[in-house]
C-alpha cells in the first residue's frame, strides 16, 4: 500500500504539470456568468490569458494541486487496491466500479479544500500582468494564505470544506468509471489482453481514453462545484441555490460550459497519470502488472508424455523353439 501511494504521488505530479493550463481555462469558462462574460470560447480564453497575464497566468495556484493531487492520486490507487480484498473476484467490471467509487469517496474529503484553494487562486488577478511573484494587491498570497483567510472568515464547515458534497457527487461516479474504463481498454487493445504487453503509445492513448470517460460522467457536477467554490458567500446560499440560479439564468447548457478545455486537459493529464503509475509499479513491484485481468488463473502447463521404460528381463518367449 505504501508503494501504491508513492507511485500514485509521482504519477499525480506528472499529470498535473502536463494538463494544468487547460484546467485554468476550464475554471475561467465555468465560473463566468452572462452578466460578466469575459471570454467567447476556449480559444479566446487561451489567447487573452496569454496576452494579459503571460504564460505564468496558466499556472496560477498550481502549487496546491501539484502536491495535493499527488497525495490524492496516492490515496486513490492505494485505497482502490486495498478495497479489492472486499470482493471474491476483483477482476470483474462490477468490482472495479465499486472499488473505484470507494477510492473516490475517500479522497474527496482531502480533494475538496484543495479544489477550493485552486479555484480561488485561479480566479484572482484576471487580466493583470503576471510576474514571477504574486502581485501585492492580490487577495491571496498563496495556498496557505488562502486557507487561513477562508478559515478565519467562514470557519471549517462553511469555509474550508465549502463544496464537499459536490466533490463527493463528482468524484464517486468519476472514479467508478475510471478503473473499468482502463480495464476495458487493456482487454480490448492489448495484444495479449495484458497491460504489461501494451506498447507505450497504447498506454498513453489508454490513459487519455480513461480520463475522457471519467470526466464525461462527472462534468456537470464539476461545473456547479467550481461556481459554488469560486463565488462569494452572498451569491449562493447553498448548493441547491447555485444549481437553480445557474440553470435558470443561463440554461441547461451551463452544465457543459468549458467541456472542450476539460477534454483537452484530460488527454495529457491522464495520458501520463495512469501509465506512469503502471510503469512504476511494474518496475519496482516485482514486475507485476497492474491490470487485474493479468491475475486470472492460467491453465496448468502441459506435462510431457511419459517416457517408455525398457525392460531388462530377457524376452525368452521371442527365442525360436529350435534354439531352445
Amino acid at each position: 500500500m505504501a508503494l501504491d501511494f508513492g507511485f500514485g504521488f509521482i504519477a499525480g505530479v506528472t499529470g498535473t504539470v502536463a494538463g494544468y493550463p487547460f484546467d485554468t481555462v476550464k475554471v475561467r469558462l465555468q465560473t463566468q456568468t452572462l452578466n460578466q462574460r469575459m471570454y467567447s470560447g476556449s480559444l479566446d480564453c487561451f489567447i487573452k490569458i496569454f496576452k494579459q497575464e503571460s504564460i505564468l497566468g496558466f499556472y496560477k495556484g498550481m502549487t496546491s494541486p501539484m502536491f495535493g493531487v499527488a497525495v490524492i492520486n496516492g490515496i486513490v490507487f492505494s485505497v482502490q487496491n486495498a478495497s479489492k480484498n472486499l470482493f471474491q473476484n476483483p477482476d470483474t467490471y462490477h468490482a472495479l466500479m465499486c472499488t473505484g467509487a470507494i477510492a473516490g469517496g475517500v479522497q474527496a474529503i482531502i480533494c475538496s479544500p484543495i479544489e477550493l484553494v485552486k479555484t480561488r487562486l485561479q480566479m484572482q488577478g484576471i487580466g493583470q500582468q503576471r510576474q514571477l511573484f504574486l502581485l501585492s494587491r492580490d487577495l491571496y498570497k498563496g495556498p496557505i494564505d488562502c486557507l487561513k483567510k477562508v478559515y478565519s472568515r467562514r470557519g471549517m464547515r462553511a469555509g474550508v470544506m465549502r463544496g464537499l458534497s459536490l466533490t463527493f457527487a463528482r468524484d464517486v461516479p468519476s472514479f467508478a468509471a475510471y478503473f473499468p474504463a482502463w480495464e476495458f481498454f487493456v482487454r480490448t487493445f492489448s495484444p495479449t489482453s495484458k497491460e504489461a504487453d501494451m506498447p507505450m503509445y497504447l498506454s498513453l492513448l489508454g490513459g487519455a481514453f480513461t480520463g475522457m470517460c471519467a470526466w464525461t460522467v462527472s462534468y456537470p457536477c464539476d461545473v456547479i462545484k467550481s461556481r459554488f467554490q469560486a463565488s462569494r458567500d452572498h451569491v449562493y446560499r447553498n448548493v441547491w441555490d447555485c444549481i437553480v440560479k445557474s440553470i435558470r439564468t443561463e440554461g441547461w447548457t451551463v452544465l457543459t460550459r468549458g467541456f472542450l478545455p476539460c477534454a483537452l486537459r484530460a488527454i495529457p493529464t491522464n495520458a501520463f497519470t495512469y501509465p506512469v503509475y503502471a510503469l512504476l509499479k511494474r518496475t519496482f513491484d516485482g514486475g507485476s502488472s497492474v491490470s487485474t485481468f493479468d491475475n486470472e488463473i492460467s491453465p496448468p502447463p502441459k506435462l510431457p508424455p511419459p517416457r517408455k521404460t525398457i525392460s531388462t528381463t530377457p524376452a525368452t518367449n521371442l527365442v525360436p523353439k529350435s534354439i531352445q
